[in-house]
């Protein structure tokens, strides 16, 4: 008589499985990781947002005349533009030029943004030369905008 064997072995289930927990195991760090850097480069998108709204109103100041000082008083409108999360810290300084000197030919730097830190969730990022870079700690600058 000849048997009708249906079904899986336990050997057969065991392997299945085994092959599936080692493929698990090589996906599940690569999949972290990408969600890491995904998470990173959100948090420079939120910077940049920031320090785009803050050289924003810098120029709005020197169009309209007013000393950079006057920025202290935007704060809300620069928040408001950047449109970042709530629980955020940003501040920044100009690259240089004297601020009493108000806005006079020559004197741009005192209205442009040279240094800036914003932080999110623990995570601060440090914008200098140009570039953001993540940093260890926070430190506010001369315009410290919330």
């Amino acid at each position: 008589m000849k048997k009708n064997n249906k079904g899986f072995t336990l050997v057969e289930l065991i392997v299945v499985l085994v092959i599936l927990a080692i493929l698990a195991a090589i996906l599940v760090p690569a999949l972290l990781g990408y969600i890491d850097r995904a998470r990173e480069k959100q948090y420079v998108l939120n910077a940049k947002s920031a320090l785009t709204a803050a050289q924003a109103e810098m120029s709005s100041l020197y169009g309209e005349g007013k000393s950079a000082d006057a920025i202290n008083d935007r704060k809300s409108i620069v928040k408001s533009t950047a449109d970042t999360p709530a629980d955020t810290k940003f501040s920044f300084d100009v690259k240089g030029g004297s601020v009493e000197a108000g806005p006079v030919a020559g004197n741009h730097d005192a209205y442009t943004v040279g240094k800036a830190i914003y932080q999110e969730k623990k995570v601060n990022m440090l914008f200098e030369d140009g570039a953001w870079t993540k940093v260890d700690s926070y430190t506010a600058l001369t315009y410290d905008m919330w």
